[in-house]
Formats: structure tokens, C-alpha cells, sequence
């Protein structure tokens, strides 16, 4: 269905100055973002923690005017035991699955 995305493949992403102290928070002053126009973008992230960092990205990406985003998570992994991580879990369960809601966090991303 979908060809090779190496050609597609670019970094859109640089971390600002204030990442660092950012910490784990959410925010989209963690990244800026190349002009997008419009464009559709798969975000592929590595590791799930608490999904901040790719939320700040999503966020971003967003101010920098993509359509949609989304987000492959490759050996995903939640921490139960981190924070609060078990009762979103559990709350996520509960809810209907919609492509316009986080799955963790109760919010829209559009």
C-alpha cells in the first residue's frame, strides 16, 4: 500500500535552548519545526514514557502548520509505575478510541 519512505524521510524537528529545563514536562516550546504547509507528517518515536516529549513534537508540528500528525511508537513501552502512568492506562481502557483523542491523555490534538 505505502512505497519505500526513505526519499519522504526528513528531520523536521530541533530541540530549542529550554528543552533541557523543560524536563518531562509537555510544552510546545520544547521543539521548532520546519514549515509545513499543510503536510501530513508520521511522527516516529522511539520510546513511550509518558508521551510529553511526543506531544511537545505533535504540538510543534503543529504550530508550524502541518495537517495531520501521527505517531508510531516503535517498542512502546508504558511504565505502570511511573507517576501516574497506571491510572491513565486504566482510564484509557474505559474510553472509546478516537484518532482525534490522546489514548493517555484525555485531550484533542487538533
Amino acid at each position: 500500500m505505502v512505497g519505500a519512505t526513505r526519499v519522504r524521510h526528513r528531520d523536521l524537528l530541533r530541540a530549542t535552548p529550554k528543552a533541557a529545563e523543560l524536563g518531562r514536562t509537555a510544552s510546545p516550546a520544547r521543539y521548532t519545526a520546519s514549515a509545513l504547509w499543510g503536510a501530513h507528517v508520521l511522527l516516529v518515536d522511539d520510546t513511550w514514557t509518558t508521551g510529553n516529549h511526543v506531544q511537545s513534537a505533535a504540538a510543534a508540528l503543529k504550530s508550524a502548520g502541518a495537517g495531520a500528525v501521527a505517531v508510531v511508537i516503535l517498542g512502546p513501552r508504558l511504565n505502570s509505575d511511573y507517576e501516574d502512568t497506571a491510572a491513565h492506562i486504566e482510564q484509557a481502557r474505559l474510553r472509546r478510541f478516537s484518532w482525534d483523542v490522546c489514548s493517555v491523555r484525555p485531550w484533542t490534538h487538533r
